[in-house]
């Protein structure tokens, strides 16, 4: 990293408890690329203390108050930099060009940056406000799901302060394997939020996941259709709102009951949303109906995914080859044996290893060729 000496500086703040299967990767790819690393201990007894002192971070002690927003704001509290990018020990710095961040940086008419955030392998990108001024009055709010974005709504409300789109990206590894653990910790978080703030969806959506994950079907249903009433009482809609809608019907398709009322009413409410444009298909071809389905699955197949930055991130899995290949199921279905064949031609031509995609082609054509 070459900062002149009249650029403003990046700190990058992490709260950490025992994290040294990610730790040292995330510090690796902040070398070199900020100016300072600040790390809040929140009570390791493994070796992340020293892994951050190894890696020239500055170590504080934070005592773990089941409160994340307060650890970050403990980190915060010791950054020294003009700006702070905050990040987790299972994130990696993706992209970071310091030449095209310098002169957002240096606006002074701009208090954050947002930065492109990938949630999990094999998920399409969404932007995060990650990078912000080191100030005062910018602290983040929540015991769980922390967030800035308050801050930077009531500074933004009170000001000219504009937010700005950055260059920069985020890689976050931690949804990746068995998350038992993770469910089990965010579980009282998120309930403890929710006691305070009951009508707080996107916690509601997440408890739904937790309790899924923990075995709790019932309630991870109960979770998701209060999460549903509580964006349905809003005079207003919020990223994420759409979530909530996409697990319960995807939970309940999965057990083979109807999910339609669901997908008719989030349909209704996010028409461009890719996720429940998939499940909406699915839920036709599995219901008898592919010649509905079959439009909503070649307009998948035509998203540009690389070009692709909405409100949240999208399994990838959705567009291309499997899009492709599941309209060539729905012309198959429909007795369009050459139209399946040319569909399940392209899924394979963007996969070619995949096996499946040949042979349902050769069937599409053998069939064809009646």
């Amino acid at each position: 990293m070459h900062r002149r000496p009249d650029e403003p500086s990046v700190t990058a703040t992490l709260i950490v408890r025992d994290e040294e299967r990610f730790l040292a990767g995330c510090l690796d790819t902040l070398a070199g690329r900020v100016d300072e690393i600040v790390v809040a201990d929140t009570g390791s007894t493994d070796r992340s203390r020293d892994i951050a002192r190894e890696h020239g971070a500055r170590l504080i002690e934070h005592r773990w108050t089941d409160d994340f927003a307060a650890a970050r704001n403990a980190a915060l509290d010791a950054a020294r930099g003009d700006w702070i990018l905050y990040i987790d020990a299972d994130e990696r710095v993706a992209a970071w060009d310091r030449a095209a961040l310098r002169p957002l940086l240096a606006d002074p008419g701009i208090v954050a940056c947002t930065v492109l955030f990938r949630p999990q392998s094999g998920f399409t990108r969404y932007r995060e406000h990650r990078l912000f001024r080191r100030r005062a009055d910018l602290r983040f709010r929540g015991v769980i799901h922390e967030s800035i974005r308050p801050a930077l709504h009531a500074l933004q409300s009170r000001t000219r302060a504009r937010i700005a789109d950055s260059p920069a990206a985020l890689d976050h590894l931690g949804y990746d394997g068995d998350l038992a653990a993770k469910h089990r910790r965010n579980r009282p978080l998120l309930e403890a939020r929710l006691a305070a703030e009951p009508d707080h969806a996107y916690s509601r959506d997440h408890l739904g996941l937790a309790l899924l994950g923990l075995g709790d079907e019932a309630g991870a249903e109960d979770a998701w259709r209060r999460a549903i009433a509580a964006v349905c009482a809003r005079g207003w809609s919020d990223a994420g709102d759409s979530l909530p809608f996409l697990h319960l019907a995807s939970f309940l398709l999965d057990r083979g009951r109807d999910a339609r009322a669901i997908l008719d009413d989030a349909r209704r409410r996010f028409p461009d949303d890719h996720a429940l444009a998939w499940l909406d298909a699915r839920a036709h071809l599995e219901s008898g109906n592919p010649e509905i389905a079959q439009p909503i699955f070649e307009a998948l197949a035509r998203v540009d995914v690389e070009a692709l930055c909405m409100p949240y991130a999208y399994d990838a899995s959705i567009f291309g080859a499997n899009a492709h290949a599941a309209a060539g199921l729905c012309a198959f279905r429909r007795g369009r044996y050459g139209e399946s064949a040319d569909r399940y031609a392209r899924a394979e031509a963007l996969v070619p290893a995949h096996a499946e995609f040949r042979i349902k082609r050769l069937l599409a054509q053998a069939r064809d060729a009646r």
